[in-house]
């Protein structure tokens, strides 16, 4: 008669979660090779420290922990509909206080990264393709062209009074800004593009 293994409660085995759910080994694997190689994904002890330090957590519908343990189960369709995605700031906060170095930032990057190359569209994907194609144009963002371009007019219109205040403050300039060294940047971002 087989004996049925122990779970571990100290560690884990390299291809089983604390709780026995077998690991999806298949989708870890995609998440590691699109940018999540220092996350240590099966390492994940579900503490929920990461989930502890998230400024965001209150506008996410799933918790770091939790977007680590569906990746981990390989749950895609619930990780792809979650706004937890969208919803990370990227402060690296989840990452720096991961007792295990898990790295959920860098895999809720990578899985981002995923969600979009395979064709999802909200209104996240659409900002953020916005964003980049900006910072692409001129090296830097210039909001008001960000806000016209995702809102348009009346989105404008709407963050005016916003918008005046922050000019004001200096926190804005209401002319777009020049990067001291185009071709530099340029290069840099062929580069990036390439790895």
């Amino acid at each position: 008669m087989a004996t049925k293994a122990k779970k571990f409660v100290f560690g884990l085995k390299a291809d089983r979660q604390l709780d026995g759910d077998k690991m999806n080994s298949d989708f870890v694997k995609k998440v590691v090779a699109e940018g999540g190689k220092g996350a240590v994904i099966a390492a994940c002890m579900q503490c929920g420290t990461c989930s502890g330090g998230c400024t965001n957590i209150d506008q996410m519908d799933m918790s770091p922990r939790t977007l680590i343990l569906m990746t981990q189960r390989g749950e895609w369709e619930k990780v792809l509909k979650s706004n937890a995605l969208w919803m990370c700031s990227s402060c690296y906060i989840c990452t720096s206080r991961c007792p295990r170095g898990v790295r959920p930032s860098d895999v809720i990057e990578a899985v981002k990264a995923i969600a979009i190359r395979e064709g999802i569209e909200n209104n996240s994907t659409r900002f953020n393709q916005i964003f980049v194609e900006l910072v692409q144009k001129r090296g830097i963002l210039f909001e008001p062209e960000l806000m016209q371009k995702y809102g348009g007019l009346q989105a404008m219109i709407d963050q005016a009074e916003l918008g005046i205040k922050l000019t004001l403050k200096g926190k804005m300039s209401p002319f777009p800004a020049k990067i001291k060294d185009p071709k530099t940047f340029s290069e840099a971002l062929e580069e990036a593009k390439q790895s």
